[in-house]
């Protein structure tokens, strides 16, 4: 019977097949509500890359046929007092003593229930690297200036925000900035350094 739906008219009861319609699968561009609303007030102009699902940002990038020195990681970290967000090339490792001189304190990283707690409308692993629209510090690193495109995660396992270099750049004047990553094949030569 679930080909037929049943309709009464006044006295009489009349059957009536169903109409076999296609229905397309409906793809939906999303972008984290919180991160949405800032970049609208800051007229920020940007579009969407969707992408295999992935659960890093390096595999979204990847998986996407991003050149991984255009797409900006998020490492969220934490000091005494508050919570930051480090914004980096993502095939990089974050050399913490760099940040942590140019914060002027020591930091560690947040806790996945920090994350969670933090940004409630993204899902952990896809965090975007403009934590001030969750009224976090920003600190970037100076490789990502000289990218004409940049990629972030929007909140989201499946879809990347692309920015503008001006776009980009708009949105982290005024925050901190220096060498604070450096390639994994580089790592050997800071091994006293303490990496994330």
């Amino acid at each position: 019977m679930s080909d037929f739906y049943l309709h009464c008219c006044n006295t009489h009861l009349y059957c009536f097949m169903k109409e076999q319609t296609y229905m397309p699968e409906v793809k939906v561009m999303t972008v984290a509500t919180t991160l949405n609303s800032y970049l609208n007030n800051k007229a920020c102009r940007y579009d969407m890359v969707e992408h295999p699902y992935s659960t890093t940002t390096a595999e979204a990038g990847t998986s996407s046929s991003i050149p991984l020195k255009k797409v900006a990681k998020a490492v969220v970290l934490h000091d005494q007092n508050r919570y930051l967000v480090a914004a980096i090339p993502a095939m990089n490792m974050l050399v913490l003593p760099e940040v942590e001189r140019l914060i002027g304190c020591h930091a560690e990283l947040a806790t996945e229930p920090e994350l969670k707690r933090l940004f409630g409308d993204c899902d952990v692993g896809a965090i975007p690297a403009v934590g001030q629209a969750y009224g976090l510090k920003v600190i970037w690193d100076d490789a990502l200036k000289d990218e004409d495109d940049i990629y972030l995660e929007a909140g989201d396992h499946r879809h990347l925000l692309h920015l503008k270099k001006s776009q980009f750049m708009r949105l982290m004047k005024n925050n901190p900035h220096g060498e604070i990553s450096c390639a994994p094949e580089e790592l050997y030569d800071m091994s006293h350094l303490r990496m994330m």
